[in-house]
């Protein structure tokens, strides 16, 4: 009883290891080429790398992650523009602040008429009021931005 099962493991385990001892290339007379894994007189063994084998994408909520990929996005574009436009009004305003001199611009060749003169210091101190505004606006429209997610 022990010698059958002692052929039985010994047949089973020869089994194995022939069908399982790799893959073979074979090409006949007829330039065809054949892969098996089972080993012929005229073949020869290929030896193939391992397989790697890639866990599958958690697809779970995909749709919102895009979602909201999509919104940062556009929050960061809307943000860096307003940022833009606020440098931007900012040099401005410096530069009018710098010519404004506190209510105190230099005369220019032009205004030898004094009431030019007064006409542009006005409209100078209407234009740093208005740019304030405006850097104002900007800067509150700024804060409304949602944060990014």
């Amino acid at each position: 009883m022990k010698m059958i099962y002692f052929l039985f493991i010994i047949i089973l385990s020869g089994h194995a290891t022939h069908t399982f001892s790799g893959v073979y290339k074979h090409i006949d007379e007829h330039g065809n080429v054949t892969y098996s894994n089972i080993q012929s007189n005229d073949s020869e063994k290929i030896d193939l790398s391992p397989l790697i084998i890639v866990p599958s994408v958690d697809t779970e909520g995909i749709d919102d992650r895009i979602k909201t990929r999509r919104e940062n996005n556009i929050i960061k574009e809307q943000r860096k523009e307003i940022e833009q436009r606020i440098a931007n009004e900012s040099t401005q305003l410096e530069m009018i602040k710098t010519e404004y001199k506190g209510g105190n611009p230099n005369r220019l060749g032009s205004e030898r008429n004094y009431q030019r003169y007064l006409d542009r210091v006005e409209r100078l101190k209407n234009e740093i009021s208005t740019r304030e505004m405006k850097l104002q606006a900007l800067q509150r429209e700024l804060e409304k931005l949602p944060e990014i997610k």
